[in-house]
């Protein structure tokens, strides 16, 4: 071919090789959609797989004795707690709304949460509205690991006891910083007794918890239940019932260590400033804490779901659930508010060595009591 040569190119040849070419290309990007397509499809297949093998720990989860029905039982908690203080105090307690005025807390519900959402100017806003939902799931979340029954509870760790009380410490750090952010100095003094009240109340608590979990061999609640299928701890270790019950009543700021909230003295605390469904959240996250401590107190010290042969094991932790919420609900409609430095004073000075002497006595007795420990399932 020589220099000045034209390229010549065949239109013919080209021109009939063309359907070949483009029949290639759409096969070739039909086999990529169909490759992709089957990826995604294999992805939903899995989950598929997935929340059917799922079901039943999804429908625990969600429904018993998960969300749903933690949720009404804190609305019943309500309505149960108004009815008891208004019988204790001579008076109806709710009545307009339903039977019983079994509607009332829900009509309130209604109107707080349709209350406007006023945020103080000095608040810092972004926290003033995470706080309240933190506080929440921090207060529901251990409700996971409460033993209804053997078949009936959402997770069992070997370590459930110690991430209970990790949640639970959560709380008077939200309560103190829900205090601060708010820019007011009612719900910052608020906030400082909140976490004064866990302070004095913690160590208490947990030492109340060590009797249990030292009988059973075991930092799981289900374990600790468990244990309990031929002896009750309430047996072994009363004075650390009691001790468990008034520390968690001082955690839970009730009366009468509801300085934190104390209406009469800081309008309402670390609270005042929250409104519309803030205000509801913390409202209920307080009903929620006396709800996981009334289920605490059946698992470790009154057996769980075992104790009454003739009742289903759901409902032999229920009904003892129910007495158990009953009575700190007696008790915190009978006397009057203490002072900070007097909730210090009763929690280091009496609950603390009570609940260190009721542990040591009940080492002593499964050495010394003959039978005792094979009872108690831990050996000679």
């Amino acid at each position: 071919m020589g220099v000045g040569t034209i390229l010549q190119i065949d239109i013919v040849g080209w021109l009939s090789g063309l359907p070949s070419w483009i029949y290639l290309v759409i096969s070739g990007l039909f086999s990529l959609v169909w490759a992709f397509f089957n990826w995604i499809w294999s992805i939903v297949v899995w989950f598929w797989a997935l929340a059917i093998s799922q079901i039943w720990w999804l429908f625990k989860a969600i429904v018993f004795p998960g969300l749903v029905f933690i949720l009404f039982s804190i609305i019943f908690s309500v309505w149960f707690t108004r009815k008891v203080w208004g019988r204790v105090q001579a008076r109806r307690g709710p009545f307009h709304l339903g039977k019983y005025g079994g509607l009332q807390v829900f009509a309130d519900a209604i109107k707080l949460i349709g209350k406007e959402i006023v945020i103080p100017d000095k608040a810092k806003r972004w926290m003033y509205r995470i706080l309240p939902s933190l506080l929440l799931i921090a207060v529901l979340v251990p409700f996971a690991f409460i033993p209804w029954s053997n078949e009936w509870y959402i997770a069992d760790l070997s370590v459930s006891l110690i991430v209970t009380f990790a949640f639970l410490t959560v709380v008077p750090v939200v309560s103190l910083l829900s205090g601060w952010i708010s820019g007011s100095k009612y719900t910052l003094i608020g906030g400082f007794r909140a976490a004064n009240n866990q302070f004095a109340a913690e160590i208490p608590l947990i030492i109340s918890s060590v009797g249990p979990a030292m009988l059973a061999g075991s930092l799981s609640i289900m374990g600790i239940s468990q244990a309990q299928s031929s002896l009750w701890y309430f047996l072994l270790l009363p004075v650390n019932c009691v001790t468990f019950m008034v520390s968690a009543t001082v955690i839970t700021a009730l009366v009468p260590f509801d300085a934190p909230v104390a209406d009469s003295e800081i309008l309402f605390g670390w609270r005042t400033e929250f409104s519309g469904i803030y205000f509801t959240m913390t409202y209920f996250a307080e009903f929620a804490k006396q709800l996981l401590f009334s289920g605490l107190i059946v698992a470790l010290f009154f057996g769980g779901s075992y104790g009454f042969a003739f009742m289903p094991p759901v409902l032999n932790f229920i009904f003892k659930f129910l007495i158990v919420l009953f009575f700190m609900i007696l008790v915190t409609s009978s006397f009057y508010r203490m002072r900070q430095d007097q909730v210090t004073h009763f929690c280091w000075k009496y609950l603390l060595p009570l609940s260190l002497l009721n542990v040591v006595i009940a080492m002593f007795a499964i050495v010394y009591v003959p039978g005792l420990a094979q009872l108690l399932g831990i050996g000679g």
